[in-house]
């Protein structure tokens, strides 16, 4: 009976074990397929909001060629907004693809999209700089109010896929090791390579808190893109002609729909929607040997720009019990990037970049799935909540006060670090065994912003 009654309980574990398995299994597939087409979604409106641009560069030219500056300047002010409300619609639509996957509406993913809403209605319109001026003027008249306004009316929806790679206005610059995320995971797990292939004198040069240097400040630019699945653009005063050559852009207009006279646009100067130099470019990421690619990137896909990643995080309930028998559950979180891609048939031997001739073009007809290190996703990611509760709160004590001020997992990470013996292990590690520290350290993100690990996905 003893025997028996001892087969019989692990045979029970052994089936509530392959049950939580199955769940698992289950659960991941749903959060793997949840945020796959939460980003291509994204992706998808990224790709027709740039289509749109670019048909309005192709009627603007028109408008100047007939001297309309009535059209000329709607269009333009309908461009500007078209920055904001086909990537808003992108994130609506995220959200049901996302929960079309029976993916729910996370609570944190939420309160941090509200919490912004209110950072947009209350401080972006509030805000004056050294200058006396907006810190952050509005590309539009009433534009962050109707921003804010969007921003709601998805949080008040539920956010199932948060936008991991969103570029807040009022976030602070990079180049600061305490905002890397590598940093403190490679912290938690005594990873001394990390240190030898981003940091090498770190160990041994540092002292205690007040040695770092200061936070960096707000990053300032143009605030004419989204921060959520931003486009990449800016607007710049130039004649048609030193950009698209005349019979290129007669040709696009006409597989559009579109048909001319353009000859008086060509010489004139107007202002036109363009690729913003500093967020899109050649595809580095893809390019530099970090990624463990199995062949080489294709000519025609080999540009950075608009992308979107999307981070979900589903429950799975667990069968087994936990400590003093409660429930247990597990968050399982996928992220995945997505961006548009496509091509401007030049009517000649091969198709060309879309990012050719600067100006925005309709060329988009396609999205894909991309690693999740060559896309533009920060750091930690946006909608990392605690990370970036870490970084909003935490880490200005910190710097001010040391560690211990607050507890999470970076806090706890700091709190280890500042003890000199955990450092001077590593650094004897590394003096013995750096050899061993042969992995080519991740490139940078998309068009030169600072993607994370080298994860696919």
């Amino acid at each position: 009976m003893i025997f028996l009654i001892m087969v019989l309980v692990i045979l029970t574990f052994v089936v509530l074990w392959n049950t939580d398995l199955e769940r698992f299994m289950r659960v991941k597939s749903l959060a793997q397929d949840g945020g796959d087409s939460a980003a291509l979604m994204a992706a998808r409106w990224q790709g027709i909001s740039l289509n749109l641009i670019g048909d309005l560069n192709i009627l603007q030219a028109l408008a100047v060629a007939a001297d309309d500056q009535a059209t000329v300047d709607a269009i333009s002010n309908l461009q500007v907004r078209i920055c904001f409300t086909g990537p808003m619609i992108g994130l609506a639509a995220s959200q049901q693809a996302a929960k079309n996957n029976n993916i729910y509406s996370h609570p944190e993913f939420t309160q941090i999209l509200a919490d912004h809403a209110d950072t947009v209605r209350n401080e972006y319109t509030e805000i004056i700089g050294d200058t006396g001026e907006m810190l952050f003027p509005e590309p539009y008249p009433g534009a962050w109010d109707e921003y804010a306004d969007m921003l709601d009316a998805v949080a008040a929806n539920g956010v199932a896929a948060g936008p991991d790679n969103a570029r807040f206005y009022n976030a602070p610059g990079g180049g600061h090791i305490l905002l890397d995320i590598g940093f403190y995971e490679a912290i938690a797990g005594q990873s001394w390579c990390w240190f030898y292939n981003n940091a090498p004198d770190l160990l041994e040069a540092y002292e205690d808190y007040l040695w770092w240097p200061a936070l960096p400040e707000v990053n300032l630019g143009y605030y004419g893109n989204s921060e959520i699945y931003g486009l990449g653009l800016t607007p710049f005063a130039t004649q048609l002609g030193g950009q698209v050559p005349q019979e290129t852009l007669e040709a696009i207009a006409e597989d559009r729909g579109i048909e001319g006279p353009f000859d008086g646009a060509m010489v004139s100067q107007a202002v036109w929607h363009a690729y913003s130099s500093g967020q899109w470019g050649g595809w580095s990421a893809m390019t530099d040997g970090s990624l463990p690619l199995t062949g080489e990137l294709r000519p025609q896909y080999d540009y950075v720009g608009a992308d979107a990643v999307a981070r979900v995080e589903a429950q799975a309930h667990r069968l087994t019990p936990g400590p003093g028998g409660t429930e247990g559950a597990n968050a399982i979180v996928w992220i995945a990037a997505a961006k548009p891609f496509g091509n401007l048939e030049d009517h000649g031997e091969e198709p060309i970049l879309p990012t050719t001739y600067e100006l925005v073009l309709p060329a988009f007809t396609d999205v894909r799935l991309v690693p999740l290190s060559a896309s533009t996703m920060p750091s930690g990611g946006s909608f990392n909540y605690e990370w970036q509760v870490h970084i909003r709160d935490h880490l200005p004590v910190y710097m001010d006060n040391g560690p211990g001020g607050f507890s999470c997992f970076y806090c706890d990470q700091l709190v280890t670090w500042e003890n000199p013996l955990f450092r001077y292990t590593g650094a004897q590690w590394l003096e013995n065994n750096s050899w061993q520290c042969t992995i080519t350290p991740p490139g940078g993100g998309g068009g030169g912003g600072g993607g994370g690990a080298q994860y696919g996905h």
